[in-house]
């Protein structure tokens, strides 16, 4: 999955992915913290009535969340475009310090300011602007690090760490409020430790260039080429381009149209090696707009859309849902989702790369994801017993499927749209992609958190229809998808 001929980059592919992967999985605890305190905080009872806000009840819960995703999702729009030109790194760290130092702010102000809740409103709307750069600075990180044949396949584990993030935020709460039973906010505080640490252990190991220019590094002094042939081929592959010159007696074969798309031309030295020169420059970036006229993104946009608010509603609203049910051990259940979506990340990227499709395969799975959710609501009209089994069993297939595309689409179809041919001339487009899916995507889901107060015991009905939706938006890509099967089967047909 990381391999490479290149010596030393390898070991570079890993470091990054582990040190991208810990920063996000350590973010995302603070919003699983977050999630986990309110929850004990809007409960009704008396057990932390000291540690309250006034009015903190679940309409003031609604209005934050809203608030949050809102401006979380609609800053990402903006700034995704900036992260392209100042540098991927520079824009992610720039959010992670600010999450940290917002996240301690609000831990510490709950205790100070009880009697103002405005306050911690204001905080969280500070919370969605300084989080937005993060995940669209990762994913531009992660693009310019790994090999592209297996890009795909490495995004479907490193979506992960959403999820892994919540589960250490879970343990983290735990832990420390019914454990040790130490104050509601302490969980916050261990969290934004966490991210801050990150921060400053990645501001030395992220690496701020990228591997096609740690693979350029390998240049012989006099004659500029490539010392090692390996780093020659990997080179050229990572830059599109195909050259008919001799490199170890090895035949490449090419066309005209490739030598003219490609990032490098190939001129021959005294001694006939061959000698690489740069092209005209290319554009740097792309912006908002012409993002969304891209072939796909718009529909693959408006799906997540769809899906983010299903997820979203799950995260924020399950434990809930659970304890009206009158549930015991609601942290297990809810957190089936998380290790239900783990795998199902990874499934179902293998299993795209390995057919080759991409809406062919996602929208039966959030069809077969909105049945399983009609069956969890089903659940509340058995009076006999509490079918716990049965709970954690649908609820882990709620994360398989729907949380699996929810991890395909945020990761892996982000990455391959960001490096479609329409944007061959384009050197950064990355974060500004991911900022479009994911920032309309956290936007709905902001709309989404007003509506599910008013839905009490209905909330997995919505979302199933949510996940209906989101499938209608990807039929056109089907019929494409169909097309272009039909096309290639043809073609084998006539050779």
């Amino acid at each position: 999955m990381f391999n490479s001929p290149v010596p030393g980059l390898k070991a570079k592919r890993i470091s990054v992915f582990l040190c991208c992967f810990l920063q996000y999985a350590m973010l995302h605890s603070c919003r699983s913290t977050w999630s986990y305190t309110t929850g004990i905080l809007t409960a009704k009872s008396d057990k932390y009535d000291d540690e309250k806000i006034d009015d903190f009840d679940k309409s003031y819960l609604a209005d934050v969340n809203f608030a949050f995703l809102f401006i979380y999702g609609s800053s990402m729009l903006f700034l995704g475009q900036i992260g392209d030109r100042i540098g991927p790194k520079r824009f992610m760290l720039y959010g992670t310090f600010m999450t940290g130092i917002i996240q301690f702010l609000i831990a510490v102000l709950f205790h100070i300011e009880q009697h103002n809740k405005w306050v911690i409103l204001m905080l969280m709307i500070f919370n969605g602007v300084a989080q937005a750069p993060v995940w669209p600075g990762l994913m531009a990180i992660m693009n310019n690090w790994q090999s592209k044949p297996n890009k795909v396949i490495v995004m479907g584990y490193f979506t992960a760490c959403t999820n892994i993030g919540n589960i250490l935020g879970d343990f983290f709460a735990y832990i420390l409020i019914e454990k040790l039973e130490l104050i509601v906010m302490s969980p916050i505080y261990v969290a934004a430790s966490g991210v801050i640490v990150m921060s400053i252990i990645n501001v030395f190991a992220i690496p701020t260039d990228s591997a096609k220019e740690y693979i350029a590094s390998f240049r012989n002094p006099n004659t500029k080429s490539l010392v090692y042939k390996q780093a020659h081929d990997e080179y050229l592959s990572r830059s599109g381009s195909r050259t008919s010159s001799v490199v170890s007696n090895q035949d490449l074969d090419v066309s005209k149209s490739n030598i003219d798309q490609s990032l490098l031309t190939v001129a021959r030295n005294t001694v006939g090696e061959p000698q690489l020169k740069p092209k005209k420059p290319k554009k740097n970036s792309i912006n908002m707009f012409t993002a969304w006229k891209l072939p796909n993104v718009a529909l693959y946009a408006f799906a997540f859309g769809c899906i983010k608010a299903v997820f979203y509603i799950l995260a924020f609203w399950l434990p809930n849902y659970l304890s009206q049910q009158n549930l015991e051990n609601i942290s297990l259940i809810t957190q089936m989702i998380e290790w239900g979506t783990i795998p199902g990340g990874i499934l179902i990227c293998y299993a795209g790369v390995y057919w080759n499709i991409r809406a062919f395969l996602i929208v039966p799975i959030l069809w077969v994801g909105t049945v399983v959710m009609i069956c969890i609501d089903q659940l509340q009209k058995i009076q006999s017993h509490q079918p716990y089994f049965l709970y954690y069993m649908l609820v882990f297939l709620t994360g398989l499927l729907i949380g699996g595309v929810y991890n395909n689409i945020s990761g892996a179809i982000v990455i391959e749209l960001s490096n479609m041919k329409e944007l061959k001339g384009n050197k950064k487009s990355t974060a500004t992609v991911t900022s479009v899916v994911m920032g309309y995507g956290a936007t709905f889901a902001a709309i989404n958190q007003l509506i599910v107060p008013h839905l009490e015991s209905k909330i997995f009905l919505y979302c199933g229809l949510n996940a209906i939706i989101a499938g209608m938006f990807l039929i056109p890509l089907i019929v494409n998808e169909y097309k272009r099967i039909k096309s290639e089967r043809l073609k084998v047909q006539d050779k």
